[in-house]
């Protein structure tokens, strides 16, 4: 059993509470408009690797970290991997599992009612992208994205984090992509590409 996988970055702390490991998993049908990360919607790209692979590599890796943080793409267009790598997660680490979905909470329960989920995610952030609905929170990317909390398979509304806003992470790979971390607020995309132009650096997000 495999997870399409378009990259993991870390450390990463504005994606949830503490120091994370951030995995973006790859595909994406839902294609909101204006979505920053169009090049995770394709189900052929990014790299395929086995579920235990992974877990390997998390445990080789995730000393001093609280969590991992599970974004896309959409992850939960790979529901049985997922699950599967999450149950590793929850049983035989200490990991705090934070992840986002365009599907709304009704969605995923109406979707998958085995309800697993509920049982290996901490905190999920939901809802689709609607580009006309900015926000200035850091942990969502439009207003009308919910925060919950799953505890002993319950579902908790949360209004607001229960951490501390955290500063973008960069991670500059072997191939010379630069890749940011988090959700920019209003504006802020703008603001780091005018920035970067003026370094003579690229200056264009994908």
């Amino acid at each position: 059993m495999n997870l399409q996988i378009n990259k993991i970055q870390f450390p990463v702390y504005n994606l949830g509470q503490g120091k994370r490991i951030g995995i973006w998993l790859q595909g994406c049908t839902l294609a909101c408009k204006g979505c920053v990360n169009k090049t995770l919607w394709s189900p052929s790209g990014g790299q395929s690797i086995a579920v235990p692979d992974l877990f390997n590599w998390i445990i080789a890796h995730a000393e001093g970290f609280d969590g991992i943080t599970i974004s896309g793409g959409e992850p939960f267009q790979q529901y049985h991997p997922l699950i599967a790598f999450l149950y590793l997660i929850k049983t035989r680490t200490s990991l705090h599992v934070h992840c986002f979905s365009g599907y709304s909470v009704e969605e995923l329960l109406s979707n998958h009612p085995d309800q697993l989920f509920l049982h290996y995610i901490d905190i999920l952030v939901d809802g689709r992208y609607i580009q006309s609905l900015p926000d200035d929170a850091n942990w969502r990317g439009s207003s009308n994205q919910r925060l919950f909390q799953f505890r002993d398979g319950k579902v908790i509304p949360l209004a607001e984090p229960p951490w501390e806003e955290g500063a973008w992470s960069l991670l500059l790979d072997s191939s010379r992509e630069l890749y940011l971390s988090g959700i920019p607020k209003k504006g802020q995309l703008k603001t780091l590409e005018r920035k970067m132009a003026a370094c003579g650096c690229p200056n264009k997000f994908k």
